[in-house]
């Protein structure tokens, strides 16, 4: 007898309450950037970091990748949603998108660890608009399915790539399906069929920026203009007091 799908209610057991996701606040960032280019609040800011963890920071805006985003339609579980974040972080993913139609999206802080801080999150709740708009802003779309010809290393690398993980259970909703350019599979050598959602993100951005950085020859791909205002949103994520110092120095 087939194994039957669980129904997707939205509910979770209660070891999961308090899990849902609460973005981090922008506003102050947004803020202090319109009051002055990135490059004066960086030379503003960056003497208030402490050596090591302000080239730390640079190393690492250095080594994002904007040609490659990570799209979430309707997770379920906490575990899942926290570790997705961290691994795109790990990976120097720039953009997470969700997709939150039919599921809220929940995270558990204790595996996340922070790493939402260093992302940019963004929360749909259509996954026609997302990928629309996606798909204007020149990504190919490229869906994640078990049993897919296309393999995964097989994608170009150099071109921008948007990678599309289902939900646990139900997978990629068949409109999702059908707006994307091409499907994928991870190839698998042993006697599993398939692998834990949070697992087969990790690999699959794994592969996908790797392969970028190799084909680029160059660990990150944002332009100057790019880099530089990430840069200053580091410093403005991280020194405390950031906007009242920007507004003190930049405001006419």
């Amino acid at each position: 007898m087939a194994r039957l799908s669980p129904q997707l209610t939205g509910v979770l057991p209660p070891r999961y309450l308090g899990t849902e996701w609460q973005p981090p606040s922008r506003l102050d960032e947004e803020a202090a950037l319109r009051l002055g280019p990135a490059q004066a609040i960086v030379e503003l800011l960056r003497p208030l970091v402490e050596e090591r963890r302000a080239a730390r920071m640079d190393e690492v805006a250095a080594s994002r990748l904007s040609g490659v985003v990570v799209v979430l339609e309707d997770l379920h579980d906490p575990h899942n949603g926290g570790a997705v974040l961290r691994s795109s972080e790990a990976m120097g993913v720039h953009e997470v998108h969700i997709i939150a139609s039919r599921e809220r999206f929940r995270v558990s802080d204790k595996v996340t660890q922070g790493a939402d801080k260093w992302l940019e999150v963004i929360e749909h709740h259509s996954t026609e608009a997302s990928l629309q708009s996606l798909r204007q802003r020149g990504f190919r779309l490229a869906a994640a399915v078990p049993g897919a010809r296309t393999q995964l290393d097989e994608l170009d690398p150099l071109v921008p790539t948007a990678l599309l993980m289902g939900n646990e259970h139900a997978g990629l909703s068949p409109l999702a399906r059908s707006l994307c350019d091409v499907e994928f599979a991870i190839p698998l050598h042993g006697f599993s069929e398939s692998l834990n959602l949070s697992v087969a993100t990790a690999l699959s951005t794994f592969s996908l920026t790797s392969r970028r950085r190799a084909a680029l020859g160059r660990r990150g791909d944002l332009d100057e203009a790019g880099l530089l205002e990430l840069r200053a949103r580091y410093y403005l994520r991280h020194v405390r007091g950031a906007l009242s110092i920007v507004a003190q120095r930049l405001s006419p």
